[in-house]
């Protein structure tokens, strides 16, 4: 069985998790609404064996519990920035990504990780001219949320295109 990539030992992921709640913390300070979603699951898309591509970029699943919250909070809301704080650890990718809704003063934190050794594709297509987009849904995939990022490099281990250049060179 494989374990799960957030079992190591590291504290990471923790970290990746409290600097989201901290984050949060500083725009509810400012009277923003703000939502942290937890996921369960985040997976790079498309993957390798996908043959529809419905986007390229990160898919979410969040709980059902923190779902309506997050829905409720991007409803009629004008998503025009995000930044994204960083880290590759041991094959994964960890983000602190909080996406900002400045003139609604909303702001969505998620604490995200994901695999190195399933983004190829997902790279692969940023690197030809896809937008990136983070979709976040409940267990049910037709409901979501979806945050485009015109620049994807924030989200993007460093120098994650090298190896694509190197191969078309």
């Amino acid at each position: 069985m494989e374990e799960h990539p957030l079992s190591d030992e590291s504290g990471t992921w923790e970290t990746v998790v409290a600097e989201c709640e901290s984050l949060a913390d500083d725009y509810r300070e400012r009277d923003w609404t703000v939502v942290v979603a937890l996921p369960g699951d985040v997976v790079p898309v498309p993957g390798t064996g996908d043959e529809v591509v419905e986007h390229v970029g990160l898919d979410v699943v969040v709980g059902d519990d923190v779902y309506p919250d997050l829905e409720a909070a991007v409803e009629g809301a004008t998503f025009d920035e995000y930044e994204a704080f960083r880290a590759v650890s041991g094959g994964l990718v960890y983000l602190a990504l909080v996406v900002r809704a400045t003139d609604d003063e909303v702001a969505v934190c998620l604490p995200l990780y994901y695999r190195l050794a399933e983004s190829e594709r997902m790279f692969s297509l940023l690197d030809a001219g896809e937008t990136m987009r983070t979709k976040v849904h409940p267990l049910d995939p037709d409901k979501g949320v979806e945050f485009v990022h015109e620049d994807p490099d924030p989200l993007l281990p460093p120098d994650w295109d090298a190896d694509l250049s190197s191969e078309s060179a």
